[in-house]
């Protein structure tokens, strides 16, 4: 499978699998989609300093 066609089906899985009501539920797309982009950032963003710390030893 293509790697955009895997991101997509995985960000509409988690839009799709929010919990109802939940305090951080987002159901307009874009939003949700924005809020992906930074949450997907901040993890790669993570890894790459925790990478990084563990060469340094």
């Amino acid at each position: 499978m293509n790697r955009k066609i895997k991101l997509t089906a995985l960000l509409i899985w988690q839009y799709l699998n929010q919990q109802l009501g939940h305090r951080y539920s987002v159901w307009n797309m874009r939003h949700f989609w924005y809020l992906y982009q930074i949450t997907l950032f901040k993890k790669c963003w993570e890894q790459e300093c925790s990478q990084e710390s563990n060469q340094h030893y």
